[in-house]
């Protein structure tokens, strides 16, 4: 029996931070705890994720102060969410065909962790 990402993400710390949170304390988190990316939360609901793509995309391209900038004005809003019960070959091609590195696991609203290619490969 395939493993899920449910069996992957079970007992995972979740890195999640609120909106009002800037760029670079989202750098600090995603650097302290070896994550690429952050959850943006509010009330335990997930509003969007923030990656350390989007960290480069955004430095890059448009040069915003990462000291002013909050996470809530350059998150990816309502990313796509698998629940625990996904297989991981399911997962991993469901990632491949969006191009997405990481992908949050939800079950009735609640937020189980999230998995990235790097842990599913």
């Amino acid at each position: 029996m395939e493993k899920t990402v449910g069996d992957l993400v079970h007992g995972q710390e979740i890195v999640e931070m609120p909106g009002t949170s800037t760029i670079r304390e989202a750098g600090r988190v995603m650097t302290e705890r070896n994550v690429g990316s952050v959850l943006v939360t509010q009330d335990g609901k997930l509003l969007g994720i923030f990656t350390e793509r989007d960290a480069l995309r955004i430095f890059v391209a448009t040069r915003r102060n990462a000291d002013l900038s909050e996470l809530r004005d350059v998150m990816t809003r309502e990313p796509v969410t698998i629940g625990p019960g996904t297989g991981v070959t399911e997962a991993l091609k469901l990632m491949n065909d969006h191009g997405f590195r990481h992908l949050p696991v939800v079950e009735d609203g609640q937020i189980l962790g999230v998995v990235s290619r790097r842990l599913l490969t």
